[in-house]
């Protein structure tokens, strides 16, 4: 009876995982050598709570736990290896979060709103249901943001497990904290969210059946990414050209826009003190008095422009809500 205890008990342990060796340049560290150590590290065993304090680095005790910091620098892949392998379907992501001005990695808390997500995974979607790449990977990684500011930063890897998450508390979160000084020569900062904080137990991609009824999308917990065509800058991001002539026939629109504000402020004023001498086509208002084609000139004047208007405020509208 011992025997099938201590058997199935392992086969849980090895249904469950770990991200303890970071992974730079080829080289695998030695696990808990740049990660630090987690609750987990011999159960394997996931968060289950999102409002626990261990939903944000898994600590086994506050603090780095004796992990040091790697340098790396912006723009590279940072990975980590997985112990165990992701045995199960969901999405893998990526946070970071820069440590205070005179912090260092290993002093920092991570606490606060300090958490920007650089990578979110993506499922594919069948009438089978939903499958996600990263399921039975070894190891995962990221390219680090080539933009953001230097500095001390965690690199917080997280797999969510969702093959009993049709029942709340049901997920299962899997994550691990590396410390790293980041080299680079951008200046770019993010704003932030909070761990725990940012994800509900009802979050729809935290609560989730996979198998009835089979889902048919699905929408990644927390915010979205800062490397996302809808973020600016999305620093990861070169411009086409096609890209760049959008922005700048944006710019045109705009100032086109601005120019017939101004020119139908300007003509209305002066229609009205009869400044000018109105074009020939308004004599064909018949029966009316002097004043009175005046008057219906200006009126379908005005209306012609601002049609033109609502034209270009909708091209403008256009342009941007549909990126390239």
């Amino acid at each position: 009876m011992k025997c099938i205890t201590a058997i199935a008990l392992l086969g849980v342990a090895q249904a469950h995982y770990t991200f303890p060796g970071l992974i730079y340049n080829g080289v695998t560290e030695a696990d808990w050598t740049y990660v630090r150590e987690t609750t987990n590290h011999y159960s394997h065993g996931p968060v289950e709570n999102v409002n626990s304090d261990q939903i944000r680095c898994y600590e086994l005790t506050p603090g780095s736990n004796g992990a040091k910091t790697k340098d790396v620098k912006a723009g590279d892949v940072v990975g980590f290896r997985v112990d165990g392998g992701i045995q199960h379907p969901g999405p893998l992501q990526f946070y970071m979060a820069k440590a205070p001005q005179g912090q260092t990695a290993e002093d920092f808390d991570g606490k606060g709103a300090v958490w920007f997500k650089i990578y979110e995974e993506h499922p594919t979607v069948t009438s089978a249901g939903l499958t996600w790449a990263s399921d039975g990977l070894d190891n995962v990684d990221v390219k680090i943001p080539s933009c953001i500011a230097p500095g001390a930063y965690l690199l917080r890897v997280e797999h969510i497990a969702l093959h009993s998450a049709g029942n709340t508390n049901g997920a299962q979160f899997y994550q691990g904290c590396a410390q790293l000084n980041v080299a680079s020569s951008g200046t770019k900062t993010f704003p932030g969210v909070s761990l725990p904080g940012a994800y509900s137990a009802s979050d729809p991609g935290i609560l989730i059946n996979l198998y009835y009824p089979i889902p048919t999308s699905y929408k990644n917990p927390g915010p979205a990414p800062v490397t996302t065509a809808r973020v600016r800058p999305a620093c990861d991001m070169k411009k086409s050209r096609r890209a760049e002539f959008r922005e700048s026939l944006l710019e045109v629109v705009q100032v086109l826009f601005a120019i017939l504000i101004f020119i139908i402020f300007v003509l209305a004023f002066v229609i009205q003190s009869e400044g000018i001498t109105l074009p020939p086509w308004t004599k064909t208002f018949q029966g009316a008095t002097p004043e009175e084609q005046a008057s219906y000139s200006a009126a379908l004047l005005s209306v012609i422009l601002v049609v033109t208007a609502f034209i270009v405020i909708a091209g403008i509208y256009l342009i941007r809500t549909n990126p390239i």
